[in-house]
């Protein structure tokens, strides 16, 4: 019987600064009760301060890295590249692609992430950046042309054909590493 009783008591408790959330009872009570405090202003106002906190507390960090003498990651791309030798418009796009994908183990990386560290290695400008067409270049390093002596440097994970999810052939790390030797 008691087992009974408390299968069907819930609790959601929440304390975000000094409001408090407390709320118990059957699961039907407890739903009713946060549909309402959902709908209060109370709570839009609290989780705009955790959204404020959250990024004061990004903006911090970012700032003390710089400060503590890490670089960031447009000035380590740059590095990359200018040690390697990397210059052309379509190598440049590669490396951006491999440093998002093996560096920084990024997943999701579309042509506006890949563009935006370009930007950030501060070696072209936005307005040099807005003449590239990335996804043609992208386009065209997925071509399989052996037939001309050029395999396909990059390639779509399974199932998932778009930009934003390309990954290096065992071709396109070849190049990078001819190009840095």
């Amino acid at each position: 019987m008691i087992e009974d009783e408390t299968a069907n008591i819930g609790r959601i408790y929440i304390r975000v600064g000094s409001t408090e959330v407390d709320l118990s009872g059957s699961a039907r009570e407890v739903n009713d009760s946060w549909l309402k405090l959902r709908e209060q202003d109370t709570w839009a106002s609290a989780l705009s301060k955790i959204r404020l906190a959250r990024q004061d507390a990004i903006d911090a960090a970012t700032q003390t890295a710089i400060e503590s003498g890490i670089p960031e990651r447009g000035s380590a791309f740059r590095r990359l590249i200018e040690n390697c030798g990397i210059y052309k418009t379509g190598d440049v796009i590669l490396a951006a692609i491999h440093y998002l994908r093996s560096v920084e183990k990024e997943d999701d990386t579309p042509p506006r992430d890949i563009k935006k560290l370009i930007e950030n290695s501060g070696r072209w400008s936005e307005s040099e950046l807005q003449k590239w067409n990335l996804s043609l270049y992208i386009n065209r390093m997925l071509e399989d042309t052996v037939s001309r002596g050029k395999p396909a440097l990059l390639v779509y994970p399974a199932s998932k054909e778009k930009n934003r999810y390309v990954v290096l052939t065992d071709a396109g790390r070849d190049h990078l590493e001819r190009l840095s030797s």
